[in-house]
C-alpha cells in the first residue's frame, strides 16, 4: 500500500457556504480509507492553486493516479446517537477494513434528529455524528452530506446554514474548532468527484425554485464520469412508509426537481423512509437508465403498512433491521450491498454498463 501523501487541495467554488451550488473535487492518494477526501485547508472560498474552479474540473497537481476501485458507504437518517446508530458505524467501518478501506460516505438527510443543528457549536455534533463515525475504518474519510426535513425546513428548527458553516471550521478542541474533518457539506447542493465516480448532492426539502434543477442538471450533464450518483433526502420511488406523504411533496413539485437532476444518472440514492430499498432500472420511463435506492436506516427503521404494495420493479426491501448500503465502482460494474447491523450482506447485485 502506498504511502502516497496528497499535494493538492479541493477546489471549492468563491462563496462556499453561501447555501447555494458548489462543487469539489477531492484530490487522490495511494491508500484509501484516508486518501481520497481533501487535505487541511478546504473552505478558504477560493480555488487552490493549479485547481480549476469550474464546477466539475480535475484538480490539477494531485498526486497519485486515481483510484481503479472507488469503495462508497451511503447511510441515511442517522442523527440518533442511539445504540443502533453505533452498530451500523462499527459494520461500516470493519467492512472498510475488510475492502482495504473506503474512499468516502454518502450522508442522505436527517443528519440530527429531532431538529437540526443551530448553530457550529450546537451540542449535537459530538454525539449524533462525530462520535459514532469514531472508527478505525471511518477516521478520515470524507463524509458527504444533505439536507433532510429534520435538518431545516418548515418542520424543523435546525438552521440549514449551520451545517454548510461547519465544514469551515479548523479541526482542534477549543471554540470555533471541530473534532475532525470528516463533515463535508460545502453548500446545500453541491457535486464530488470521486476517480470515475461523480457525486450529487441535492436539497430535497427545497424544491420550490428552478435554480437548484437548473444548475444540477447542467452539472450531471456535463459530467464526464463513468458513475453518476445523485443523492438527496426525499425518495422519488418507495415502498415504504412514507410513499402517501411522499407523493403530496412529489405533486407540490419535488418529483419534477429530482427528475430534472437524476435523469442521466445511473442512481438516485436517498433517505426519508427508514428501510433499505433498491429499485429497477426503468422505473422511470422517462429516464430509463437510473436506478432508485434508499438506505435510510441508519439509526433506526420504520415498518410501512402491511396492505402497502411494492413499487414496481422493486428488487429488494425491507424495514426489519438498521444497516447501510455500499458501493464499489470499478469501470464497467457496480456492486451494491445492503449490510446490516450485524454485518450480514442481506443482499446484493452487481450493475454492469
Amino acid at each position: 500500500m502506498a504511502a502516497l501523501v496528497l499535494a493538492a487541495l479541493p477546489a471549492v467554488a468563491s462563496g462556499a457556504g453561501c447555501g447555494v451550488a458548489d462543487s469539489v473535487n477531492p484530490p487522490f492518494g495511494g491508500a484509501p480509507g484516508g486518501a481520497g477526501g481533501p487535505s487541511s485547508g478546504e473552505g478558504s472560498g477560493g480555488a487552490p492553486s493549479g485547481a480549476a474552479d469550474d464546477g466539475g474540473a480535475e484538480v490539477d497537481g494531485a498526486v497519485g493516479e486515481p483510484p481503479r476501485v472507488v469503495r462508497i458507504i451511503a447511510i441515511g437518517d442517522t442523527g440518533e446517537g442511539n445504540l443502533a446508530q453505533h452498530q451500523v458505524a462499527d459494520r461500516m467501518s470493519e467492512k472498510c477494513l475488510a475492502v482495504g478501506g473506503c474512499h468516502a460516505v454518502m450522508m442522505n438527510g436527517d443528519n440530527f434528529y429531532d431538529h437540526g443543528v443551530v448553530d457550529t457549536g450546537d451540542a449535537q455534533w459530538g454525539p449524533k455524528f462525530e462520535q459514532p463515525y469514531d472508527r478505525p475504518g471511518l477516521n478520515g474519510l470524507p463524509f458527504y452530506a444533505v439536507l433532510g426535513n429534520h435538518d431545516h425546513g418548515p418542520s424543523s428548527s435546525g438552521v440549514r446554514q449551520a451545517q454548510i458553516d461547519y465544514s469551515l471550521l479548523p479541526v482542534g478542541d477549543g471554540p470555533g474548532t471541530r473534532m475532525t474533518d470528516k463533515w463535508r457539506m460545502p453548500a446545500a447542493y453541491y457535486d464530488v468527484r470521486v476517480g470515475h465516480v461523480h457525486l450529487f448532492g441535492i436539497d430535497t426539502v427545497d424544491f420550490t425554485s428552478d435554480e437548484q434543477a437548473v444548475d444540477m442538471s447542467a452539472r450531471v450533464a456535463a459530467s464526464d464520469a463513468r458513475w453518476k450518483i445523485v443523492f438527496g433526502h426525499h425518495p422519488r420511488y418507495t415502498s415504504g412508509a412514507h410513499a402517501a406523504d411522499n407523493q403530496q411533496l412529489g405533486l407540490a413539485g419535488m418529483f419534477d426537481m429530482q427528475r430534472a437532476i437524476y435523469c442521466g444518472a445511473d442512481m438516485y440514492m436517498c433517505g426519508h423512509d427508514h428501510d433499505l430499498q433498491l429499485i429497477d432500472k426503468g422505473r422511470d420511463e422517462l429516464c430509463p437508465d437510473t436506478y432508485f435506492a434508499v438506505s435510510g436506516t441508519g439509526s433506526k427503521t420504520r415498518p410501512r403498512l402491511a396492505s402497502a404494495a411494492n413499487e414496481p420493479g422493486q428488487l429488494f426491501y425491507t424495514d426489519e433491521t438498521e444497516g447501510f448500503a455500499y458501493l464499489e465502482f470499478e469501470e464497467g460494474a457496480l456492486r451494491f450491498e445492503f449490510i446490516d447491523k450485524q454485518g450480514a450482506v442481506i443482499y446484493a447485485k452487481t450493475i454492469t454498463k
